[in-house]
């Protein structure tokens, strides 16, 4: 475990966020709506509600808002109360909608992993291994890993400031969400990105998150979790949501203590993640055929290009994906709505 103060700005993010706790702050939680997003922000809220915080998490919408914070929804925000936002897998390049925040005096906390300019966007504090001043060299981290580093850090703040609560908080319990995202993610499994993932491994074994342990059981998992049922039946259940549902399911399901309320969420999951497979088959199976017609194997063509009026937008990420590996080629696949316009 890397001392978190050797992360930019990681004393400065823990400091903020022990304020908000002390002061019981409005806290708003901005995610991503994959895996990474969605164990990050159940990350964040599980610690604030340890200290009496109820956290609003907020996940856009992959179609109608598309990817990190924007200034519509910061607005929206900070309209409702919000006297801290927190963004968790995003944030890093939001300059307009950080903007924003900052014209109405509202502090934001980035937390992210993503690529970063030379110009950062205005805000409170920025961890980000990758951004270009920082020397942690904790680069291959996912996001949650990034945001598990901070809470140490923030309970390493409230202890000093003598916060009582701060003795009883098991960090090491939130290790299956890191883990989740780790593998999920499909960062490096390397120096504490594998220590992450083993730890949390035994974690994840005790099923003591209510929504993992639901999962778990939609995935029909018998034997004890592994990595591969992280990435390739977990992960893919919880991104169901982000694609064609509710992008805010999967955080809410990590969230949940509830029993009965994680079953519910994970069947939705489940579902959804079947109608996504058939989607999928489906769309797979014209892109194919249509790459087919037009570019034969694919040797003479230096990029694929494939498209549809009737394709899922939030599906059309995979099918390159699928065509790239298939035709060994860069490929794009094109969702265009029913006006005709991509």
């Amino acid at each position: 475990m890397p001392d978190p103060d050797t992360l930019t700005d990681g004393r400065k993010a823990a400091e903020r966020l022990a304020d908000a706790i002390r002061r019981r702050e409005k806290v708003v939680i901005f995610g991503d709506y994959d895996v990474d997003g969605a164990a990050s922000s159940a990350l964040m809220a599980r610690f604030m509600r340890h200290f009496d915080i109820t956290a609003e998490i907020y996940i856009p919408d992959r179609i109608f808002e598309g990817y990190g914070p924007n200034p519509q929804a910061i607005d929206q925000l900070i309209e409702r109360g919000s006297e801290l936002i927190v963004t968790v897998d995003c944030g890093s390049t939001s300059h307009e909608a950080l903007a924003v925040a900052a014209e109405r005096r509202t502090d934001v906390v980035v937390i992210d992993h993503h690529q970063v300019g030379s110009v950062l966007p205005p805000c409170h504090a920025l961890v980000n291994p990758n951004r270009e001043d920082d020397l942690s060299g904790q680069g291959h981290l996912c996001a949650a890993g990034v945001v598990y580093l901070v809470l140490v850090n923030t309970l390493r703040v409230l202890r000093l400031r003598g916060d009582p609560r701060a003795a009883s908080f098991d960090l090491l319990s939130l290790l299956d969400l890191v883990a989740l995202a780790t593998v999920c993610d499909v960062v490096p499994l390397k120096g504490l990105n594998r220590a992450y993932v083993v730890k949390g491994l035994l974690a994840a074994r005790h099923m003591g998150n209510a929504g993992l342990a639901a999962l778990l059981r939609k995935a029909a998992i018998g034997g004890p979790v592994t990595p591969y049922h992280l990435g390739f039946l977990l992960g893919p259940r919880i991104n169901a949501g982000g694609r064609i549902g509710d992008a805010a399911l999967g955080s809410r399901l990590l969230t949940l203590d509830d029993a009965a309320a994680a079953e519910a969420i994970a069947s939705q999951l489940d579902e959804l993640n079947r109608d996504r497979q058939a989607m999928e088959a489906a769309m797979l199976a014209e892109a194919e055929a249509e790459v087919l017609a037009e570019y034969g194997t694919g040797e003479g063509a230096s990029v694929i290009v494939t498209a549809r009026q009737n394709w899922h937008p939030g599906i059309v990420g995979l099918i390159a994906a699928r065509i790239k590996e298939k035709f060994r080629r860069p490929a794009f696949a094109i969702a265009f709505d029913p006006n005709g316009r991509g």
